[in-house]
């Protein structure tokens, strides 16, 4: 086994990675992608944009994941962490500066946009209870700051859809995120929601029709985008 594959192996367990496809869900990249990386122990199946989104989701610099690939160095300490969005780092034409090699903590509305869940095959939402701010999975991409914005992946598709939490009454019709509380659990649903005064009814991916008391809706999401970017074009 390459020097590459060894520091992958164990890079990924030190971001918090437990599979590779873990690893291809959080940066987007296909999974057999990342197979193919692994059985020709080089980086040189992926193009260079893919190469970029590799090294974010393993938190280094691109240029030291390549000299790696390279051979040039023959590992990466742990102690490099690289988070190309983090403000005050210098710019990538700016390589001789230290400060572009210093490792700064990121904080958690810096880190991608929060994966917080899944969207299930009947329409369900559910979130992942133990989701965690500072080793919770996140896509590699920020749509926006702030907690009210989130994602959820839909399950077996390897896409997931980005949302922002807004009140009940700005939302009439449309595709999104229902979260209900009815006093004693939450519920939530994905789907095509009418919302009126009197009822709400949301439509999920299986045909089924659920009416619900809006008096119960506590907040609704809102799509604002989609990752991979091509999901929502396909």
């Amino acid at each position: 086994m390459s020097r590459l594959i060894q520091w992958l192996d164990h890079r990924k367990e030190v971001v918090g990675f437990e599979k590779w496809k873990d690893l291809a869900d959080y940066s987007g990249l296909p999974l057999q992608s990342l197979r193919d990386v692994r059985a020709r122990q080089t980086l040189n199946v992926l193009n260079r944009s893919e190469r970029r989104v590799f090294a974010g989701a393993l938190r280094v610099s691109l240029r030291k994941l390549e000299q790696l690939n390279d051979h040039d160095i023959d590992w990466i300490e742990d102690t490099h962490v690289f988070d190309p969005d983090v403000r005050g780092r210098a710019l990538p034409w700016q390589e001789d500066d230290p400060a572009y090699w210093i490792p700064k903590e990121t904080r958690p509305e810096d880190r991608g946009t929060p994966l917080l869940g899944r969207i299930k095959s009947s329409g369900t939402a559910e979130a992942d209870e133990d989701w965690q701010a500072e080793w919770g999975r996140h896509l590699p991409a920020r749509f926006g700051k702030g907690y009210d914005i989130y994602a959820l992946e839909i399950e077996g598709v390897g896409q997931s859809i980005v949302f922002r939490n807004i009140p009940p009454w700005e939302f009439r019709e449309g595709p999104a995120a229902v979260y209900c509380w009815n006093g004693w659990e939450a519920r939530g649903w994905f789907g095509r929601v009418q919302l009126t005064p009197l009822k709400a009814v949301v439509v999920t991916s299986d045909g089924l029709r659920h009416e619900l008391d809006p008096v119960n809706i506590v907040r609704i999401g809102k799509i604002i985008g989609r990752w991979p970017a091509e999901a929502a074009t396909s």
